[in-house]
């Protein structure tokens, strides 16, 4: 098959809220590209963990979750498969 014209990646318009994270986001409003989706995790007590879908701010630095119903699978696939080959570098390092 041959590639005639290659649509437009992901984006979506999202405002740096905080959300997840305490809040205090400085409310810059945000085209969010799909390189900019991270995964962040947090462990209760009982050690299971929830995952969440982030970007970071460039203005304020501050991290914002993106609800998880408003992601493609395609993107919320890509994150988790660079938080494994992050998670696996650095307990690759912790091996030597």
């Amino acid at each position: 098959m041959k590639i005639l014209e290659k649509g437009p990646g992901w984006s979506s318009k999202q405002k740096c809220t905080g959300y997840g994270n305490g809040g205090g986001g400085c409310e810059s409003l945000l085209q969010v590209e799909a390189g900019d989706v991270y995964v962040t995790s947090n462990t209760d007590y009982l050690g299971d963990t929830d995952y969440y879908y982030t970007f970071k701010c460039p203005v304020c630095g501050r991290e914002t979750d993106i609800p998880e119903k408003d992601l493609p699978s395609a993107i919320k696939k890509e994150a988790m498969e660079n938080k494994i080959k992050i998670l696996t570098r650095e307990r690759n390092c912790l091996d030597y």
